[in-house]
């Protein structure tokens, strides 16, 4: 198998491999919706007490999120039967299906990459008056890389005997990979602190415990480096952290699970909603939480800052350090990987003359993927809305996970039995994309990346989310229940 074919095989493979363990990446035909209950902690917890429902209860749901600017198949290649078909890909022949028609982007432009699953576990919500209350659980794994040197896929794809390449001088500065897999018990509060006549303020906020499973990270402050031919790398100066915490025995890289956390943290999220309501009655509260009307609006504002946090690793973990070190390195192309603990080592040795010599700590520290959010909801007809919302990342330091940017205008119908939004995107602030999202009573599915799921347009990543829920509305009081509430009660 030749160097080029090698690198190809590694970039697909980062492409499709982590596709298949990586949240339906905002939900946008879920969180916005009169019906989103808990759902809506997710973008804005303050969105809890403006739900139609005043108990929802998530039994299971989640959703699948990946998107990349470094390689791409073109339109037509990839589809969603093709993408869980098993031959997809043939290793094991030593060639890929499609004759090797996926690429890259041939461009300057610095690159990322994002990956995430969210399965959300058993949840409830519960409003009582002006005051709401969540509890909700899930897991998540994200993989993201951000600021990417443009060379990196075209190094991936031609592999280093890339002649256009050769003899240039790089110098990239602060990008970084970051990955981890955590399970979240999240508590999560709503306040109408203030309601006079047609507006409402109300806050809100979720305390996040965190238990991570596996983590790692490379942050790179400085690469400065020369590809000389397909067996010499000269690195003028190397100065990056290297850390990880994984579910695997270094010296034989047997999967060993135990213990299954790993690290622990607490995570936070605020936000603030105005909303503007069609009526200035006040409609009361009601002697039951059931009694309690639905109060409509006519639009909405939100602000919101989510995954405020992060997670420590003491468990089988080590971070690496490479200060501002250089090497000549002639037949690199020959070193194989031996396993972390060897291959660590060898990378010491190499740099430092030391096999020990990066070692740094046995502790670890991830950031989660934190972003600013605005949201905008306007109630245009009886069962027509039309809502928008823009994220934008915060990075504060390098090892951190990394969401991409996302602007979005999302018109919606919708009744209790029936809901339909067609989520209109623009992501990282230059990829347009279309979605679909349909709910059917308490069942949703949905895709903000309709177009490549498709094949319609060139294959990036995929989105695909569902939830599957149980909910009581509000006004409509179950009578038939022993000492339940009902209409005439408020």
């Amino acid at each position: 198998m030749n160097l080029k074919f090698k690198y190809r095989t590694f970039s697909l493979l980062i492409l499709l491999i982590v596709s298949d363990v990586t949240h339906g990446q905002e939900m946008l035909g879920l969180v916005f919706s009169t019906y989103s209950g808990v759902s809506g902690a997710m973008m804005n917890p303050a969105l809890l007490t403006g739900s139609k429902v005043f108990i929802d209860v998530n039994l299971i749901g989640g959703g699948n999120s990946i998107s990349n600017d470094m390689i791409y198949f073109p339109a037509g290649e990839i589809n969603f039967g093709k993408l869980f078909s098993s031959n997809a890909i043939d290793v094991n022949n030593g060639d890929f299906l499609y004759n090797r028609d996926y690429t890259y982007f041939d461009n300057t432009n610095k690159k990322y990459f994002y990956g995430d699953i969210k399965i959300m576990g058993p949840s409830v919500m519960l409003q009582a008056g002006k005051h709401a209350f969540a509890l909700s659980t899930a897991t998540r794994s994200v993989n993201s890389a951000n600021n990417l040197p443009y060379e990196m896929p075209i190094f991936l794809y031609e592999g280093p005997e890339y002649e256009d390449f050769q003899g240039k001088n790089f110098n990239e500065k602060k990008y970084s990979f970051a990955s981890m897999t955590w399970s979240e018990l999240n508590l999560s509060y709503a306040y109408d602190f203030y309601e006079r006549y047609d507006s409402r303020l109300t806050f809100g906020a979720t305390v996040k415990g965190l238990f991570g499973h596996e983590g790692m990270y490379v942050a790179m402050r400085n690469a400065n480096y020369i590809v000389h031919d397909a067996h010499t790398i000269q690195f003028n100066n190397l100065d990056a952290d290297f850390g990880y915490s994984l579910p695997l025995d270094y010296e034989t890289d047997d999967i060993n699970l135990s213990p299954l956390v790993k690290g622990y943290g607490v995570g936070l999220d605020l936000g603030f909603v105005f909303t503007k309501k069609s009526s200035t009655f006040n409609l009361g509260s009601g002697r039951k939480m059931c009694a309690k009307p639905y109060s409509d609006y006519i639009y909405k504002i939100g602000i919101s800052l989510l995954d405020l946090g992060g997670i420590t690793f003491k468990n089988n973990a080590e971070l690496h350090s490479f200060d501002n070190v250089g090497l000549y390195w002639e037949k690199f192309d020959t070193v194989h990987y031996q396993g972390i603990s060897k291959t660590v080592k060898s990378y010491s040795k190499a740099f430092y003359g030391d096999p020990d010599a990066s070692y740094a700590s046995d502790r670890i520290r991830i950031a989660l993927p934190t972003v600013i959010s605005m949201q905008f909801d306007y109630h245009v007809s009886k069962n027509f809305y039309v809502a928008a919302s823009w994220s934008q990342p915060i990075k504060y330091q390098l090892n951190q996970l990394y969401r991409p940017s996302q602007i979005a205008v999302i018109p919606r119908y919708e009744n209790r039995f029936l809901g339909v939004s067609v989520p209109v995107s623009l992501y990282n602030y230059r990829e347009p994309r279309v979605g679909l999202a349909l709910r059917v009573y308490s069942f949703t599915i949905g895709t903000e990346s309709l177009g490549a799921l498709m094949g319609i347009s060139n294959f990036t990543g995929m989105d695909i989310y569902f939830a599957f829920k149980i909910s009581l509305q509000k006004g409509v009081c179950l009578s038939y229940l022993k000492g339940a509430c009902y209409n005439s009660d408020w």
